[in-house]
């Protein structure tokens, strides 16, 4: 078997070790009040440059864990994708849920913002010292697909600061056709925008066939703010990070365990291999059950320091890279 297959495998007792994290992670988010909603945790909106972007906080009155988790969601991504991981933090560990500039709850304060991922780099930079933890305080910081990709872009430009930061599924590039970005979404006028919306379907369903991530995908096109996200993946459509990773120093944590369409599972364990210091997680699960594996691998890292590395309680799911 070679390396790349054997980062890809797991054995039955790892399988059964991931089931039983996730058996054991809490309540499901179903049984819980949506986070986004009024009075659920804290709400308000971080100033950075030539926008503000939109924060929730949660601080359980005991928390089990050691420190806090800042989670950075992937592009457009919704709340309402991220209420599992929500309900296996919600009493446990104290949470920041970051969303940047592309998202619709954005407010873009000039008619021509900055919408590179660059610019979200350094956004979530300026947000976390805003919160009082850059430089202050220990805290995990969590990136989900593109959420990832705009860790790493920063960590690379030497813009954006963590003690740990795992980035699970990161996206090495933007999944849009590049031809769209380059040839038919900079001719398209305000007013003709909408037509992007069946676009940005067919381009990321296709033939899909897993239910969870269709329906999050579904989701979060329907409810996208579009002018956002054309001047956004226009800014990005050059964005590769193959290739761009070798400057980073930092441990940087890679996490996987599930497909689909959108998400190339060969190149996470690549991602890892091209960082300096990457280590790469293998936790096979379903792929409905993302965001709540995403939510108890950031408890496990909340429950020990930044100086105690990798829990010992996901050492068995590392894979060599190298």
């Amino acid at each position: 078997m070679d390396l790349m297959s054997a980062t890809l495998t797991a054995s039955g007792e790892q399988v059964r070790a991931v089931q039983a994290l996730l058996a054991g992670s809490g309540r499901k988010g179903t049984e819980l009040p949506r986070f986004w909603g009024p009075g659920v945790g804290r709400e308000y909106y971080i100033p950075v440059g030539d926008a503000e972007i939109r924060v929730f906080h949660f601080r359980p009155p005991r928390p089990q864990a050691f420190r806090p988790v800042v989670v950075l969601p992937g592009w457009g991504a919704t709340p309402e994708g991220f209420q599992e991981l929500y309900a296996v933090l919600h009493d446990k560990a104290e949470l920041y849920y970051l969303e940047t500039r592309e998202k619709a709850s954005s407010r873009l304060l000039h008619r021509r913002p900055d919408m590179s991922v660059s610019r979200s780099a350094r956004d979530v930079q300026a947000a976390l010292e805003e919160l009082g933890l850059a430089g202050r305080r220990d805290f995990l910081l969590l990136g989900a697909c593109w959420g990832g990709t705009i860790i790493l872009r920063g960590l690379a430009e030497g813009s954006l600061e963590a003690p740990t930061v795992v980035v699970a599924d990161p996206m090495h590039t933007l999944w849009f056709p590049r031809w769209v970005l380059r040839h038919i979404s900079p001719l398209l006028p305000a007013a003709a925008v909408h037509l992007l919306r069946p676009i940005l379907l067919h381009s990321m369903l296709g033939d899909m066939k897993e239910p969870a991530q269709k329906q999050r995908i579904f989701q979060f096109v329907r409810s996208a703010d579009v002018w956002k996200w054309k001047k956004a993946a226009e800014a990005a459509r050059e964005e590769e990070l193959f290739g761009a990773l070798s400057g980073i120093k930092k441990e940087v944590f890679v996490l996987n365990g599930t497909r689909d369409k959108v998400h190339d599972q060969r190149n996470y364990p690549r991602i890892a291999g091209e960082l300096p210091s990457g280590r790469f997680l293998f936790m096979p699960a379903d792929e409905s059950l993302r965001e709540r594996l995403f939510g108890v691998v950031a408890l496990e890292f909340a429950k020990v320091s930044a100086a105690q590395g990798l829990p010992a309680s996901l050492a068995g799911f590392e894979k060599p890279v190298r």
